[in-house]
């Protein structure tokens, strides 16, 4: 099999929107197929076969795009890395990989030049290069194993070390399939707005096109959509929190049908003030997953905001069910999760392979999510990551509802100590500290955000 497969034999018009960068045009899938034809002959100049891999670290681009295209039909790998992630952390994968190309920006020739792994890549080349001179024809697809990696990628490493994620080819399918169905996504012909790279593959899964908002998240892109013909205006939106909240200042918004949000815990403020925005039968659901496993939940907001704040929380921590698609199990280890669009492996990390995953009787592989999760009779919650206890947790989040803010966090410190560290703290430094006796140490500091999602503190970058 191969996942690529998946796009191709849905026989699209070759003039049906695939891609549109706001900073840039229209990419129709002729032309994206035709791209992904010429890059992968170049690929075969460099001698890149099935069983290889290709190291991807351009910035977004349809020629981006292309590339996954020309190196999955390859039967090859792709390696996809951001510049933010730590050198160090990933070169151990990048050695074992060996890839045979280096496909990057010269922003991304700055960045790995720094790595001997990286350096030893025998041919770098941009995307705009590897896929110029466009080929007419049909993408040939390579037939590889159901369990072959398609594409590897990295979590953001924001509670511990940054780990490669293998997606298997039938991984990829599986959840593409899951998204498509439990989203609902494949009601919708026009655009789905997104901002991260995975939400337009699985778009482009499904033969659908994707409004794709530049890292910066400029204002002058995001009015951009004011100006769009009908057909190019999109129907949902699919994104993070903190581009949900910089989305909704925005003076006019589009009509969306639905809007999901997740890849980390959102304010039930920012879900009030976008009901706010949208007619009621704008379509709100909250996400949750992780890079290993993703989605578990797919859940009604708007429901979830209610009970959130029910229960006196001022982030949205109601999760609702898993997905059909999803089994999962809560012992004393933690909450696991299995699917077959669970990332069976860690490629170059054997220790969290031996702590994340487990292999039952049946051969099933289970992955330890690492949240803490509870489960009642309305629904799955989550309590919190597994390095921190219940009770720190809850403390948190009631400092939440006090602050009415949550750019703040507490760990403990050698002594075992309770430490608040945030910002705008120091004016209510001795109120804190009167109100919570509990809490030994307050910290004036800077909340650094995750680069990928923006949304979730980086608790090292933070202290």
């Amino acid at each position: 099999m191969n996942t690529l497969n998946l796009l191709l034999e849905r026989d699209l018009p070759p003039n049906q929107l695939a891609f549109f960068p706001l900073d840039g045009s229209p990419v129709y899938f002729g032309d994206l197929q035709s791209k992904a034809i010429a890059a992968r002959l170049k690929l075969n100049e460099f001698g890149v076969s099935q069983g290889d891999s290709v190291l991807l670290a351009d910035s977004i681009s349809a020629d981006f795009y292309a590339t996954v295209m020309a190196v999955l039909s390859l039967g090859a790998t792709v390696i996809l890395v951001e510049p933010f992630l730590p050198l160090l952390e990933i070169e151990s994968i990048i050695s074992k990989m060996n890839p045979k190309v280096m496909v990057t920006s010269i922003v991304g020739r700055a960045w790995g030049i720094r790595v001997k792994a990286i350096r030893n890549i025998p041919h770098w080349i941009s995307a705009g290069s590897l896929c110029s001179g466009s080929k007419s024809g049909v993408l040939p697809v390579e037939n590889v194993s159901p369990e072959f990696p398609g594409i590897i990628t990295f979590t953001t490493g924001t509670t511990g070390t940054s780990k490669g994620v293998v997606r298997t080819h039938s991984g990829l399918t599986a959840q593409n399939h899951a998204i498509q169905k439990s989203a609902q996504m494949n009601q919708f012909k026009r655009p789905d707005l997104a901002i991260f790279a995975n939400l337009v593959l699985a778009n482009l899964g499904m033969g659908r096109g994707t409004l794709f908002v530049p890292p910066k998240w400029e204002k002058k892109h995001l009015l951009r959509l004011n100006s769009l013909p009908i057909e190019l205006q999109p129907e949902t939106l699919s994104c993070g929190p903190a581009f949900l909240d910089r989305f909704l200042k925005l003076d006019h918004l589009p009509p969306l049908k639905q809007v999901h949000v997740g890849g980390a815990l959102t304010d039930c403020a920012v879900f009030e003030n976008a009901f706010q925005r949208f007619p009621d039968e704008t379509r709100f659901m909250h996400v949750y997953g992780s890079s290993e496993a993703e989605p578990v939940t797919f859940s009604n907001a708007r429901k979830a905001v209610e009970e959130s704040l029910n229960h006196g929380f001022l982030q949205t921590l109601y999760l609702g069910n898993q997905i059909p698609e999803v089994s999962i199990r809560n012992d004393e280890s933690g909450f696991w999760v299995s699917g077959n669009h669970v990332c069976p492996y860690y490629i170059g990390n054997e220790e969290e392979n031996i702590r994340s995953k487990v292999k039952d009787d049946q051969g099933v592989i289970w992955h330890l999510m690492g949240d803490r999760i509870e489960q009642d009779q309305q629904g799955l919650w989550f309590m919190g990551r597994s390095f921190q206890t219940k009770e720190d947790f809850l403390l948190e989040q009631k400092l939440y509802s006090v602050l009415k803010s949550t750019a703040s966090f507490l760990e403990r410190n050698q002594k075992n100590e309770l430490v608040l560290i945030g910002e705008s703290l120091r004016h209510q430094r001795s109120r804190i500290i009167k109100d919570f006796p509990e809490i030994k140490h307050v910290l004036e500091r800077k909340i650094i955000r995750d680069r990928r999602h923006r949304a979730r503190i980086d608790r090292g970058a933070s202290r």
